[in-house]
């Protein structure tokens, strides 16, 4: 996993820097980044990125969009992982 993070963080930066934050691309390698964080057991760093992409999931794709739905799973494992039950 220590070998990937560099690659997850330098794909992230790119796709930041030529397609926007919003990009659905950029999202994508968000949640990459934030599920290898996570893998790491580094939750605290993962929770930000599980956040900003779920919120910009929502405004770009809308709530019902596959992506979207993800990105709520994702984020609701993240908390029961942080033992935030009641928030997941």
């Amino acid at each position: 996993l220590a070998e990937a993070e560099p690659l997850y963080v330098e794909a992230l930066r790119a796709r930041r820097a030529v397609l926007g934050d919003q990009h659905p691309d950029t999202l994508r390698s968000m949640c990459n980044m934030a599920g290898l964080l996570r893998d790491q057991g580094k939750l605290a760093e993962a929770e930000p990125l599980y956040v900003e992409a779920l919120r910009a999931r929502r405004a770009v794709l809308g709530d019902q969009h596959p992506d979207t739905l993800r990105s709520m799973c994702n984020m609701a494992g993240l908390l029961r992982d942080q033992g935030k039950l009641a928030e997941a």
